[in-house]
């Protein structure tokens, strides 16, 4: 009898910590959460995903509407404004990923997405390289510096997805929030070093207005992403979705700037 009555104490007892530790665990690892030590996480509601897919095409047609306010049909044929298309599909995407990194956060949509992003960015230079020798000279020392600022934009982001790898991103910061910070950090250089690239090569935005409006929105993007995941939730997008959107992208700003008058 006492055994039983003592059975039943320790039942009671677990079930009464067993549920609000179950709780927590559920809610933390919902869709659409992120775990406490910042692994990965799921988030697969289809309006979530609607509103970033929102986000990803407001992102990159801000940064091509950009180009064409001043000289909608400037064009330096199609090798050149198809390898220029490519960058700003690059920076787009970049934005894009700044803006989506609020919690709850897909950390494995978020990598992946990365990914394709430093797929892009090197897509843009080698593009030029590869076609023309002769701009081989930008990578010598006398190269102008917005150019050596490009290559530091792509190195960096390089580094910070290498960094943010599992195996890297734990025996370099076993503190989470320490990666947090320094992740943030590198993501807001590279985009403030990607946008000088672009502001201060010139092409297709030559026009005061047109720089001070791009640098605007690089910048909203950086200090106004608290705004931005209220009104676009951050949630998963496909990583090929941004890689189909700078295909498309990249090809309707090629043919506007070659079409016929």
């Amino acid at each position: 009898m006492r055994f039983n009555q003592a059975a039943a104490r320790e039942s009671a007892l677990l079930r009464g910590m067993v549920k609000p530790t179950m709780f927590v665990l559920l809610w933390r690892n919902a869709p659409g959460r992120s775990f406490a030590d910042g692994t990965l996480c799921q988030s697969t509601h289809p309006e979530f995903a609607g509103y970033a897919l929102k986000l990803l095409v407001t992102m990159f047609a801000a940064v091509y509407a950009m180009t064409f306010i001043a000289t909608p049909s400037l064009g330096a044929g199609w090798f050149w404004d198809i390898g220029n298309g490519i960058g700003f599909a690059a920076f787009g995407g970049l934005l894009f990923l700044t803006v989506s990194s609020g919690r709850p956060l897909n950390v494995r949509s978020h990598q992946r997405t990365g990914y394709i992003l430093l797929f892009i960015a090197m897509a843009h230079a080698f593009w030029f390289l590869l076609g023309d020798a002769a701009l081989s000279q930008y990578l010598k020392p006398g190269a102008p510096g917005y150019m050596w600022l490009g290559l530091f934009s792509l190195a960096l982001l390089a580094a910070m997805i290498t960094v943010a790898l599992p195996t890297d991103r734990q025996r370099l910061y076993p503190d989470h929030s320490k990666f947090h910070y320094w992740h943030r950090l590198m993501a807001k250089s590279t985009i403030a070093a990607a946008t000088y690239h672009i502001l201060a090569s010139g092409f297709y935005l030559n026009n005061g207005y047109q720089k001070a409006l791009f640098a605007g929105l690089a910048l909203f993007a950086l200090i106004g992403r608290p705004a931005l995941t209220r009104l676009f939730h951050p949630a998963a997008t496909s990583p090929f979705s941004v890689l189909l959107l700078c295909i498309v992208m990249t090809l309707l700003f090629a043919a506007a700037r070659n079409a016929p008058l």
